[in-house]
């Protein structure tokens, strides 16, 4: 599917939290992950570029499918470099 935000908007890829304990063995949280890499920008987009990982709240974003998401840029809380 090739999707292209209007506007301000941004769609993302849900990132999994993942925990490591001491041993090395990854575990996947229940608690809902707040990163988000960017896979397509709207136009009006200047802050964020395609690949960015970025904080999200998600109760602003809308879920399209399985992991992707839309969300308005001014909801975005930051971009972690």
């Amino acid at each position: 599917m090739n999707l292209t935000p209007l506007r301000n908007n941004v769609i993302v890829e849900k990132l999994e939290k993942e925990l490591t304990t001491s041993s090395g063995i990854i575990l996947k949280s229940s608690d809902e992950a707040d990163k988000a890499k960017v896979v397509a920008i709207g136009p009006e987009v200047n802050d964020v570029e395609v690949g960015n990982v970025l904080l999200i709240n998600w109760n602003k974003a809308t879920k399209l499918m399985d992991n992707l998401y839309q969300i308005n840029v001014n909801e975005v809380i930051g971009v972690f470099e």
